[in-house]
């Protein structure tokens, strides 16, 4: 093989190399101008390691977080799959099933949670800051790093610290989120996201 054919087969392969370069690239970084903002996306599922502390105990489970639109299905449980609390929320009412198959019902979801554990959890928030954008209801306060990332949001009672951003999907998100209350605390360490952008 002479020099300009060695010329023109590594031209070749360097051209390969750099389209399928360009093609990852594509890949990974779907936020683009074609693509959805993490706000508008409203259908997904979460998985997540939590760490629950309150007054009375600590418990660490596994969070399954399962959104489609206003309907939800928030599932907590601990080892060999029992359900440590339960909420769902489908056509306007919300379900709470907690061990030994205690139930309640209300048409709003925080409050029931209230109701029912004594928790001031705000759920519609966090539906939001675990994709580590702000919830744009009133009163909260964020602070970002220098990147432009969220990295403090508070709330009511509550501190939210995030960080650990990873690509989740195509999008850059968080890993993990600590949340504190005076009577509760959170820390919630994400293993795997799935967007949805139709119901």
């Amino acid at each position: 093989m002479n020099l300009s054919h060695k010329i023109l087969n590594l031209s070749i392969i360097s051209l390969l190399f750099l389209i399928s370069g360009c093609q990852s690239v594509k890949l990974i970084n779907r936020q683009d101008a074609n693509s959805p903002e993490l706000k508008d996306i409203q259908n997904w599922q979460v998985t997540a390691k939590m760490a629950i502390n309150t007054p009375e105990e600590n418990a660490t489970v596994t969070l399954e977080w399962d959104k489609r639109e206003e309907n939800f299905d928030f599932h907590i449980y601990g080892l060999l799959g029992a359900t440590y609390a339960q909420l769902t929320q489908k056509d306007g009412m919300a379900t709470l099933t907690l061990p030994d198959d205690q139930i309640a019902y209300h048409q709003d979801a925080e409050q029931l949670i209230y109701q029912a554990m004594g928790w001031d959890f705000p759920l519609h928030a966090l539906s939001f800051w675990i994709k580590g954008i702000p919830s744009e209801i009133s009163g909260e306060q964020i602070s970002r790093d220098e990147k432009g990332k969220i990295k403090q949001i508070i709330f009511r009672d509550w501190q939210v610290d995030i960080s650990r951003y990873q690509l989740f999907s195509g999008y850059s998100m968080p890993k993990m989120i600590k949340a504190k209350h005076p009577n509760l605390s959170l820390k919630i360490v994400i293993r795997n996201w799935q967007l949805r952008q139709t119901p």
